[in-house]
């Protein structure tokens, strides 16, 4: 079985008691620096202990990568670590220039498209149905020619939505019905609130790189938009075959997933969960009673 070559290896050459250059290079420096603390005009433990303090940061920095936690630690101090929508540290963070057509365009020039992912329930499958859609989602791997992003999130579920389910219940006429009804609702939104029931959305996102030519702008934006929605028909016909049902999020759905990520608010459909599942809870809940 092949395996495909990294494009892109790391290498660093040892050059002495199996340290690199950079290692070397610290190390050495460290050094220097620890002797011409040693050299300075204090008192004699002082000296040492400065000197043995400045040569262990040169070794933690050589052989424990120091630098890297360094700038992760820095990182983390200097950049933003709470802010809202509206803060322009955020924008700048989230790379969005504007949200219009469907599509989310960056600030470098790219685009990108998302689809929201209807989930199966995999082990209700027979074993024939089963290793079908494992081969299709094979070949649809397989045959992409750009790559994609799979994201999956996890979101606490909102107040369903009955508006629909209370105009057809009043259309009947049937108080019985109504009265069954009406219990059930009471039952469902006490049973989300009582067993934290999350909704987990799952997302695929179709990117379109920049064309950096001397073409105007516009000219090559309506290019890239004309290619990625070639794309996103490819995508979705293909995920189609795996018996994937998604539909590309909108441009107030877009907005509204970026701002999820920092108003720990996001907008989902009423079919959160399967209503056969609330109802055999019901039913059990009423024999019980």
């Amino acid at each position: 079985m092949g395996y495909d070559i990294p494009d892109k290896i790391r290498y660093r050459e040892k050059i002495f008691l199996n340290l690199d250059l950079r290692q070397l290079g610290y190390l050495i420096g460290f050094l220097i620096l620890a002797a011409m603390a040693y050299g300075l005009p204090m008192a004699h433990e002082l000296k040492i202990s400065l000197a043995f303090i400045i040569f262990l940061i040169g070794v933690g920095f050589a052989l424990f990568d120091f630098e890297t936690k360094l700038l992760e630690i820095t990182g983390y101090y200097t950049d933003i670590r709470l802010g809202g929508t509206l803060d322009k540290k955020v924008r700048a963070f989230i790379g969005v220039s504007r949200v219009e057509s469907n599509t989310l365009f960056l600030k470098n020039g790219e685009l990108r498209v998302i689809l929201q992912v209807m989930p199966v329930n995999f082990e209700l499958l027979d074993e024939t149905r089963q290793k079908s859609l494992v081969l299709n989602y094979r070949e649809f791997l397989n045959q992409l020619t750009f790559p994609i992003q799979i994201v999956i999130r996890t979101v606490n579920t909102i107040k369903p939505d009955y508006s629909s389910l209370d105009v057809r219940v009043e259309k009947s006429n049937d108080d019985d019905l109504k009265a069954l009804f009406h219990e059930f609702r009471l039952f469902e939104e006490k049973f989300i609130q009582d067993n934290f029931v999350k909704e987990r959305l799952y997302y695929l996102v179709i990117p379109m790189e920049s064309r950096k030519t001397l073409i105007n702008s516009k000219f090559r934006e309506e290019e890239q938009l004309k290619e990625l929605e070639q794309r996103v028909q490819l995508i979705q016909e293909r995920l189609g075959y795996c018996g994937l049902v998604s539909f590309r999020l909108t441009t107030s759905s877009l907005v509204s997933l970026l701002m999820s990520y920092f108003e720990t608010y996001i907008e989902v459909g009423d079919d959160y969960l399967s209503r056969i599942t609330v109802y055999k809870s019901f039913n059990t809940a009423r024999e019980v009673r």
